[in-house]
């Protein structure tokens, strides 16, 4: 009976030994599961945090970047431009506008006179306007030597028909005439006072004040 019990015992104690080590194997795998998951979660949160310092540093960098970067310069204006001659042309090439010191000589009906004054060396400096098909219709100048009148000046295709003009005296008339048929009317003002008067085919018709001037 003792025998007996003892060897039952025995094989209750086997028994009781394999489950426990089945006990301890389920148990050491489980921690090892666990800790495997622990690892994971703290290599995905390492990867979170370094990619986000990353993009930190990186932002940074960028906004110093562009922050270091200078706005574009806005063009600075020129200072001076020193030119004795400018023409601004059309889209057909034709000058229109010719600014110049002195200005050319005149053409007229498709000739060039020799000067615009009196003489050769009577130049004047402004600014000429031109027509559509190049042709010389108005100026505001001034006379280069000599008496230095300013004047503007309109103009026909090939005659002058109004002229203003400033002396340096102070005399200043406005005059406008027809060469054709020698008439004219000049609105005046000078050291004597204003005056108007008109000349028709050549003769003085009327002048207001009567004097006894003679018509320029």
């Amino acid at each position: 009976m003792i025998a007996l019990r003892i060897a039952h015992c025995g094989v209750s104690s086997g028994q009781y030994g394999e489950k426990e080590d089945q006990m301890e194997n389920t148990d050491l795998e489980g921690r090892i599961e666990r800790l495997e998951r622990r690892g994971r979660a703290a290599m995905i949160v390492a990867i979170v945090s370094a990619s986000s310092a990353i993009l930190a540093v990186g932002g940074a960098a960028g906004s110093r970047a562009t922050a270091e970067v200078p706005a574009p310069l806005a063009p600075r204006p020129s200072g001076v431009l020193t030119v004795r001659e400018l023409n601004v042309v059309d889209g057909n090439g034709v000058t229109r506008v010719k600014i110049g010191a002195p200005l050319a000589h005149a053409i007229v009906s498709g000739q060039q006179n020799r000067t615009r004054g009196g003489r050769p060396e009577d130049t004047m400096s402004g600014v000429l306007l031109f027509d559509a098909e190049g042709v010389e219709r108005s100026g505001y100048a001034t006379v280069d030597h000599g008496y230095s009148n300013v004047l503007l000046t309109l103009d026909e295709k090939n005659k002058q028909h109004a002229m203003f003009i400033a002396e340096p005296t102070g005399a200043t008339t406005l005059r406008l005439f027809n060469a054709d048929t020698k008439d004219r009317v000049d609105v005046a003002i000078d050291k004597d006072g204003p005056s108007i008067s008109m000349i028709h085919r050549g003769k003085e018709v009327f002048r207001i004040p009567a004097t006894n001037r003679t018509a320029r």
